[in-house]
């Protein structure tokens, strides 16, 4: 069983619980029915926020994991655009960490690396051929607030705000490969607080792969975002369809500026215990739409996970790095280069007590 550290963890799990069963009896349906649509704004209003509640307690279901992540990208027509490899993802509620194998990229074998993600910031290791290997970190605006705090009792600036440890930016193309973040890519925020900021509302109810949902939709000039969340599968999200207009020309002339393009990602799950419902396997799709309304590949992502493991305890040396004597660690944001002995030095100052991602 996953050892929870802290108090405000478990008083927030305890919530959870107590909501979920509140939530599952409020939304109760008969088999095989649809989710019951609000009758009027003010009852719209309630089940929408509900709904994200709901979506933020069963983010909590899954507390901790391990197990591979299979990610390949494909563009038709363009044989050299593709990329593809395999990932160990192991995370806690602090930590993530993403062991990747050798992959390709445009015909190019990618070297192995290791990303260690913290509230603190991210370490990559890469390992090059040579059997050397590449330090880099990058600090998170959580740390950058903490370290501004240190240094002096100035109120610290609004844009420095609090981002936790599932919304540290990693590297675009590989945050892919965490199924947990498939959504929450679009722009690092997660996806209760995605849909209320682009005032999503309940458009309908409907099936969708056999399963009862609910379908929120958030209009925009020349176009529309819809997602479809399902009570049954935990309040996770089975389709999310981001219909605009093209806003360039592309470099091969077939699509033109303005014209009607959708971008389209499919989820299936498993479920690990009571209510702990995890990706399974999902793709990703950007297409174009001609005058007849046919729909066009542009490219393809898709994302497997396998022998995924769900909460159980994680050794806290997963996420413990011992960097040699000689290593060199690139700063990101201080664009600079420290020794091991100077990287653990400026390191502590933004120290989270409990969570240690360099070992003493």
């Amino acid at each position: 069983m996953f050892v929870l550290k802290n108090s405000e963890m478990i008083r927030y799990v305890i919530f959870g619980f107590v909501f979920l069963a509140c939530f599952t009896m409020a939304f109760a349906q008969q088999e095989d029915s649809l989710p019951v649509l609000p009758q009027n704004a003010a009852d719209a209003e309630n089940d929408f926020n509900m709904i994200l509640l709901g979506m933020q307690n069963y983010d909590g279901a899954a507390l901790s994991g391990e197990g591979e992540c299979l990610y390949v990208f494909r563009q038709p027509g363009t044989p050299d655009a593709y990329r593809t490899w395999k990932a160990r993802l192991t995370f806690d509620p602090w930590h993530t960490r993403m062991d990747f194998k050798e992959g390709f990229s445009n015909n190019t074998q990618t070297p192995r690396a290791t990303l260690i993600s913290s509230p603190t910031g991210v370490l990559e290791i890469t390992s090059l051929k040579t059997g050397e290997q590449r330090y880099n970190f990058r600090r998170s605006l959580q740390a950058e607030n903490l370290l501004l705090r240190s240094r002096d009792n100035s109120q610290v600036s609004e844009n420095l705000r609090l981002k936790s440890q599932t919304e540290t930016e990693l590297d675009a193309s590989r945050d892919w490969v965490d199924p947990r973040r498939w959504l929450h890519s679009i722009d690092g925020r997660a996806l209760p607080t995605y849909l209320k900021e682009q005032n999503f509302r309940i458009l309908k109810s409907e099936f969708f792969n056999g399963f009862p949902c609910y379908v929120l939709e958030a209009k925009q000039e020349n176009g529309f975002e819809r997602i479809w969340v399902s009570p049954e599968l935990g309040l996770r999200y089975l389709q999310y369809e981001s219909r605009f207009l093209s806003a360039v020309d592309t470099a091969d002339g077939q699509i033109k500026k303005g014209t009607p393009a959708v971008r389209r990602i499919r989820l299936s799950y498993g479920l690990y215990g009571e209510d702990a419902w995890f990706v399974t396997n999902g793709i990703a799709e950007t297409l174009w739409i001609d005058a007849d309304g046919e729909e066009h590949l542009i490219n393809r992502a898709i994302i497997e996970t396998q022998n995924f493991i769900v909460n159980h305890e994680i050794p806290p040396e997963v996420f413990t790095v011992d960097l040699p004597d000689n290593a060199t660690i690139q700063v990101g944001a201080e664009n600079k280069k420290l020794s091991q002995e100077e990287f653990r030095q400026w390191y502590d100052e933004i120290h989270f007590k409990g969570i240690r991602l360099i070992k003493d």
